[in-house]
């Protein structure tokens, strides 16, 4: 009572009374999770395919990532660019794969998919010809879009880095070539029985 009858006082004193918005109910958070994946899950993989090289490998990055996001989902949901988050914690994890590590030391063969066109077998293997990191930044660069400035920020490293990356792995894709990456492998590798089952086992 004490607390409406000061409500009241301020509101006839002519001063604005601004209340904190209601935090969303969870089942509001877990429509609005359900659609977010629904929407980005096949495209984010796509991404994830191009870097890593391996559709397992992609798919776990990203089920992770949408895994660390939906406990955390009303700060991230909210935020400005929630794809670009979940984007973000899945390309840094590939950092330390152990698929990664025991593909690049020649115990782990990556199984290629899609339908085995030549545009998407040249493109596959000229992106295998790449070092990780080169991979990153090309299809960060080409492929999501980001400039130099938020691919540094994202591999914590400088503009300076990203660019002479990205000049080493044009001398092996071409830009040409590159840029044909969201229309070549844009949902390749994508199952969205998988995103799906990950909303399910989430909520």
């Amino acid at each position: 009572m004490a607390h409406e009858r000061a409500h009241e006082e301020l509101e006839s004193a002519g001063q604005v009374v601004v209340q904190d918005a209601p935090l969303p109910a969870p089942a509001s958070l877990r429509v609005d999770f359900g659609a977010h994946l629904e929407a980005h899950y096949q495209r984010l993989v796509a991404q994830l395919y191009a870097i890593t090289l391996d559709p397992g490998e992609a798919h776990e990055a990203v089920q992770d990532a949408y895994s660390r996001a939906w406990r955390r989902w009303s700060e991230v949901g909210s935020g400005p660019d929630p794809t670009g988050w979940v984007r973000r914690v899945a390309v840094r994890s590939t950092h330390r794969s152990w698929r990664g590590s025991l593909r690049r030391a020649g115990l782990l063969r990556a199984r290629p998919i899609g339908d085995g066109d030549s545009r998407t077998g040249a493109l596959l293997a000229a992106l295998a010809r790449l070092s990780p990191a080169e991979r990153r930044v090309v299809v960060l660069f080409h492929m999501v879009g980001l400039d130099r400035g938020q691919i540094a920020a994202l591999e914590r490293t400088s503009t300076g880095t990203v660019r002479d990356r990205l000049g080493r792995a044009h001398q092996v894709v071409s830009e040409g070539l590159a840029d044909e990456l969201p229309s070549v492998l844009g949902l390749v590798g994508a199952d969205p029985g998988r995103g799906r089952g990950q909303d399910e086992r989430e909520s």
